[in-house]
Order: structure tokens, then sequence, then C-alpha cells
């Protein structure tokens, strides 16, 4: 394939590769689908698979201790992270659109940003989302 668009003129600088659906031969991914006998650690936050265009990281499926994510409209929370450090970041999921539906935090704003479809997650409820169990004073760190 060619570094071209669909218009026919051909992009300036290296093509970009992305994923349509998560890489789920990653071992972030595989992490979560493997038994504790194979080295799993099902209580642990999912590791990094890449980075969104706004520089927030996108991590695989589970959350700290394991949870599943309470995420905002565009699939993003305020949270630690794998290494522990809390920030915002984007979780992928195994319904469309497996990644982020906009670029957050969403702020309750994501319809705004949708053309035809609209991807936009449920969101948990509020404009700006926090993954229970996320100390106050290592969100006021974030802030």
């Amino acid at each position: 394939m060619g570094n071209e668009d669909t218009t026919g003129e051909v992009p300036s600088g290296p093509p970009k590769y992305h994923f349509h659906k998560a890489a789920e031969c990653m071992e972030a991914f595989t992490n979560a689908s493997k038994g504790l006998a194979d080295g799993a650690k099902p209580n642990v936050h999912a590791g990094l698979v890449g980075w969104a265009t706004d520089g927030f990281g996108i991590y695989a499926y589970q959350d700290i201790n394991g949870d599943k994510p309470v995420v905002d409209e565009c699939g993003g929370h305020f949270g630690p992270v794998d290494t522990g450090e809390v920030k915002y970041h984007y979780h992928s999921r195994v319904i469309v659109p497996y990644t982020l539906a906009c670029q957050g935090p969403a702020l309750g704003k994501c319809a705004n940003t949708q053309r035809g479809t609209n991807y936009c997650h449920s969101g948990c409820g509020y404009e700006v989302c926090v993954q229970p169990g996320t100390k106050q004073s290592d969100l006021e760190e974030v802030a």
C-alpha cells in the first residue's frame, strides 16, 4: 500500500500506522486472557498500547485492580495507569469505537464532534470521569 489519501494526493511525511480494532495479539491484551499459570496479572492496570493524536495514552481493556474502566463519552478518564501515575488516558474496548470516540476529556461535548454516526460512549454521567479508588491528592497533582 502506498502513502496516498483517497484523492490521489500523496501526503508529506512518513505513513502513520494505526489500528481500527484492538490489537489483541499485543502483550497488553494477552495478559487479560491468559491464565494465572501462564503468568497473567489479572489485578493490575492494562499496559500501554499506543498514543492518541492528542498525546494521551491508550491502554488495553482492564483498569487498576483489573476492574472495568469507568470512562467519559470519549472513552477516557483520570486515574492511575500501569506505572501508578495518575493521568488522563483512554482504554480500548471490545465494541465500536474500540478506542476513543473523540479527544478528551469529553466535558459533555462528544456529540458535537461527531459527523454522521455518533460513536460517543455512554459516559459516566459527568463531564469528567475518575476511576473509582483514585486518591483526591493524586488528582490534585495532575491539575
